[in-house]
């Protein structure tokens, strides 16, 4: 039964190998409280999850499920303001509210990095209790959520851009003029605009599958359910399409309906669009919208004749059970942790591991040793700033093999291995 659990079913995610994102964001939360600042700066990211991970770890210590928990927690408190958004905002009864809450918890996207010990969990909570205190008009926990997501991460800005847009707010601009701080600091940064950068224009397929993207945070690296995305989006898109048949009651619900469909469907497009000129799509960074999708669609169906909803209800929810069911199959990481710890107990004192790919070099420092791991075969010039460059010294490249009796791991991608020194 155990091993079901964790094979079988999301908790995989939990307990699988560490990737690089992860083991970076352990190694940054490693850090001094101001090292954290001016590293993550240097990296282009907000500091906020790397200094709470820094004291979460202090606490709960640096495991991999230790690490992975904050995101869970960020997860079920998502869960929590999704649910009273149901409540309070769409003023659904608890039980129904209940019953559509499944769609939040086997949310793919959502699902998938509540299990990851990055900050995108951090993000979609933060980023929905924005939108849920701005509807309460409730001033104070509106800046601290909003003021907090931008500082998590640099998405929050499109939340900011939706809210101001819909409701011209001066809460907006205290928000934004908190963050400008944080924005001078890491624009004057010398490297800035000489950085190279890793997400790949967006293509035609992404335009046609957006909103399919946005639902289950399909990425152009995992061709699993490429054939189905396609069906998945005409659906949501009928879903969506659907509202012009819906008729209105008051301004405050056309107010409520224009800032859904802004904030889940206009905006991510809109993003993807822009990524045909500066990439900066992926749908993982789109999780902010992911939670507003949701409320979108279950506020379109709550608008259908009683077949018509159960019938779509039942649709969407096979889609999104045989999507977690493939994506818990093929989405696992490559489990390096295997193979470095089998080099580790087959390492004499003053032998090295050897990473080919710069992308592993955090992974094999986190189950092995730091000051025991190279890149191998690269100049420090050659190695991209997005793979963490920040906490790469130049003396961790090496293009020569120890002399024997010093041995030298080989580790490739793929966890293979060889032994090798010069005699």
């Amino acid at each position: 039964m155990i091993n079901w659990l964790f094979t079988q079913t999301p908790l995989v995610f939990l307990t699988q190998s560490f990737w690089r994102d992860e083991a970076f964001s352990y190694f940054l939360a490693k850090k001094n409280f101001f090292e954290i600042i001016f590293l993550s700066a240097k990296d282009f990211s907000p500091p906020l999850y790397y200094l709470i991970l820094h004291f979460w770890m202090k606490i709960f210590g640096s495991s991999e499920i230790a690490l992975r928990l904050m995101s869970l927690i960020f997860f079920w408190l998502t869960t929590y303001i999704f649910f009273i958004f149901l409540t309070d905002i769409l003023k659904l009864k608890v039980s129904k509210a209940l019953f559509y809450l499944i769609f939040f918890v086997i949310n793919p996207l959502q699902l998938y990095y509540g299990f990851e010990a990055r900050s995108y969990s951090m993000f979609s909570f933060l980023s929905i209790a924005s939108f849920y205190f701005l509807f309460k008009n409730n001033k104070k926990m509106y800046l601290l959520s909003t003021i907090l997501g931008l500082y998590t991460h640099y998405f929050m800005i499109f939340v900011v851009a939706i809210q101001y847009f819909i409701f011209k707010s001066k809460n907006q601009v205290i928000a934004f003029l908190s963050f400008l701080p944080w924005l001078i600091f890491i624009l004057i940064n010398k490297n800035f605009f000489n950085e190279s950068f890793w997400i790949k224009k967006t293509t035609l397929k992404d335009i046609i599958n957006f909103i399919g993207n946005v639902y289950t945070g399909y990425e152009y690296d995992f061709k699993f359910f490429d054939k189905d995305l396609f069906k998945l989006s005409i659906f949501l898109l009928i879903i969506i399409a659907s509202l012009i048949f819906i008729k209105l009651k008051t301004k405050k619900e056309e107010l409520f309906l224009k800032t859904l469909i802004i904030w889940s469907v206009i905006t991510p497009f809109l993003i993807t669009i822009i990524s045909f000129i500066k990439p900066i799509f992926l749908p993982r960074y789109l999780i902010f919208a992911n939670t507003g999708l949701l409320i979108l669609l279950i506020y379109i169906l709550e608008k259908y004749p009683k077949i018509l909803k159960y019938i779509s209800i039942i649709i969407l929810l096979i889609i999104t059970i045989k999507y977690n069911q493939v994506q818990i199959q093929k989405r696992q990481k490559i489990n390096l942790k295997k193979p470095i710890l089998e080099i580790k107990s087959l390492m004499k004192k003053n032998d090295y591991l050897y990473v080919v790919s710069e992308l592993d070099f955090f992974t094999a420092q986190y189950y092995l040793d730091e000051n025991r791991v190279y890149i191998w075969e690269k100049t420090y010039e050659e190695i991209p700033s997005y793979v963490g460059k920040v906490l790469i010294d130049k003396n961790k490249v090496k293009n020569l093999l120890p002399f024997y009796p010093q041995k030298a791991f080989i580790l490739t991608p793929w966890g293979e291995y060889s032994i090798q020194a010069i005699y």
